[in-house]
C-alpha cells in the first residue's frame, strides 16, 4: 500500500484570504505532483485558489509555485515531483512602484 506523504503549504496574500490560512499541511499520494496538489487544496481548501493561480494548464503570468524555495518554472513546472516534506508557497504577482 502506498502511504501518503505530507508537504507544507504556505499561502501569501491573495491566495491568504482565498484560504482563510496562512500554512496547513496537505497529504498527497506518494507519486504526487504540483498539478496533484492543486487538486488536492480545490477539493479540500477553496476551488478558486486554482482559478486564480492558473491558466488553463500552466500558471499565470505573474504567478509563482516555490517548492522548497525554487520556482518551479526552473524544474518542471507543474509536473514537478514532491517529496515528504516539501514547503510549497503559492505567490501572487508582487506590486511595487
Amino acid at each position: 500500500m502506498i502511504s501518503p506523504m505530507k508537504v507544507i503549504v504556505k499561502f501569501l496574500a491573495t491566495f491568504y484570504d482565498i484560504a482563510k490560512t496562512l500554512r496547513t499541511e496537505i497529504e498527497v499520494p506518494d507519486d504526487a505532483t504540483i498539478s496533484d496538489l492543486l487538486k488536492t487544496i480545490d477539493e479540500k481548501i477553496n476551488p478558486s485558489i486554482s482559478k486564480t493561480l492558473l491558466d488553463g494548464d500552466k500558471v499565470r503570468d505573474g504567478y509563482n509555485i516555490l517548492v522548497n524555495g525554487r520556482a518551479i518554472e526552473f524544474k518542471k513546472g507543474l509536473q514537478t515531483e514532491l517529496s515528504d516534506g516539501d514547503e510549497v508557497v503559492l505567490l501572487p504577482p508582487i506590486g511595487g512602484g
